[in-house]
């Protein structure tokens, strides 16, 4: 059971090193869920469409 421990132990630690966030990044993503939160975003396809559509013009 120790050696369980232990490897569980190990990756805990993996990862958590492989998900830490900068403060820059944490707070990007707290200003995005309140974007999402009041509805301020477009929709994949929408931005997609306008993408192609720039590229066309290029």
């Amino acid at each position: 059971m120790n050696f369980l421990k232990t490897l569980q132990t190990i990756f805990d630690t993996s990862e958590q090193a492989l998900f830490q966030l900068s403060s820059e990044q944490e707070t990007s993503i707290l200003i995005g869920r309140k974007q999402i939160g009041a509805k301020e975003f477009s929709k994949n396809e929408v931005v997609i469409s306008e993408m192609k559509e720039w590229l066309t013009k290029k």
